[in-house]
């Protein structure tokens, strides 16, 4: 989203949200303030012309996105694309905000309703600055504790403004997590099942499973299934199409960052049914799940006689490994562990154990 269309969107959220304010002010306790409807930052919306940073403040912390004229980057995160979608949220959100009911003013209540100071030991509250190209502050306050009975829709919000002891609640509710994970952008790839022909996995000590499907199978079968061994279930391998389905990121690091050891990492090589490819390597470290991926977009000229079908099929795969390249290049990503769980298994785990009775030594005597 660019500014200008920012600040168009914030014009239209703001008439709505004042409607909505006042369609609650029969309560009697929102008659207590002389302030209600009033706009928490009324020149936010042209100010944001000239926004080139957003920080979130926690603790010892800051979290900070930066505007680079294309799109949001996490600066904590050696620049890795934000959530946009989530970071221009927040900005609306902040713009449309309007002042329901004065609270206190009196610092030794802050923390019943998560406005203390944000730079303290085991504070709950967060700081939210919006800064411009020249690091001056266009607006600045401490979000706290969120209150769902506003009699609307969106709830409110306890917030405190910078240099101001009077705590106001206000309409909507703010997101300010202090998490990196939280603001980056998540997807990496999609790649649904029937996409999926071939998966050859290759654990560190050489053993390798292949998984593949048939042209026009239902299911996924184990193609290099040892000798007089039977798949523990017809399902067994089916798990194996869906390892890039709606992958998505936990956390980032720059690759140099992360080692990855050869007696610990499981690799994968996924080939699509349109002639694209991607690499896969995975190693637990710390604890966490991290991943290397790369892609091939499929070969340009197709030779089989479904060329001609397969044209829009292949520009889209083109693209879409085309732009998780340029997003992954550099980069190691954290998934959830159940991503990768497949990987994990070995040809054991996917066979049928034998009978325990048949298998059994006959009784003596």
């Amino acid at each position: 989203m660019t500014k200008r269309s920012f600040a168009a969107l914030c014009v239209l959220t703001v008439a709505a949200v004042v409607l909505a304010v006042f369609a609650t002010s029969g309560r009697p306790r929102l008659e207590a303030s002389d302030a209600l409807g009033e706009r928490v930052f009324p020149n936010l919306v042209k100010d944001a012309e000239t926004l080139k940073t957003v920080a979130i403040r926690h603790g010892g912390e800051t979290l900070s996105f930066d505007w680079d004229s294309k799109m949001w980057r996490v600066r904590e995160r050696g620049n890795y694309p934000a959530d946009s979608e989530k970071l221009t949220a927040l900005i609306v959100n902040l713009a449309r905000m309007t002042k329901v009911e004065g609270k206190t003013k009196m610092p030794d209540r802050y923390a019943r309703l998560e406005v203390e100071d944000p730079t303290a030991k085991d504070s709950k509250s967060r700081q939210v600055a919006l800064i411009d190209v020249n690091g001056k502050d266009i607006a600045s306050l401490v979000v706290g504790k969120r209150q769902a009975a506003l009699g609307n829709t969106e709830g409110g919000t306890y917030v405190r403004l910078a240099g101001d002891p009077q705590v106001w609640l206000v309409t909507g509710e703010i997101e300010a997590e202090a998490a990196a994970g939280a603001w980056l952008r998540k997807d990496i790839i999609d790649v649904k099942e029937p996409s999926i022909a071939r998966v050859t996995v290759t654990h560190p000590n050489g053993e390798k499973i292949v998984i593949s499907r048939a042209p026009g199978a239902q299911n996924f079968s184990i193609e290099n299934l040892p000798k007089g061994a039977q798949p523990a279930s017809f399902y067994i391998a089916d798990e194996y199409g869906r390892l890039l389905t709606s992958m998505i990121l936990e956390d980032v690091a720059p690759a140099a960052s992360k080692a990855f050891p050869k007696d610990k990492t499981i690799s994968a090589v996924i080939d699509g049914g349109d002639g694209f490819q991607i690499a896969v390597e995975t190693a637990e470290i710390d604890g966490q799940t991290w991943v290397k991926i790369k892609g091939t977009p499929p070969p340009a000229d197709k030779p089989d006689a479904e060329a001609a079908k397969a044209v829009d099929m292949r520009t889209n795969w083109g693209k879409v490994i085309g732009d998780m390249n340029a997003r992954a290049e550099g980069w190691v990503y954290q998934v959830p562990a159940f991503q990768m769980a497949p990987l994990k298994r070995r040809m054991t785990d996917l066979l049928k154990k034998p009978d325990a009775k048949a298998t059994a030594p006959a009784p003596a005597g």
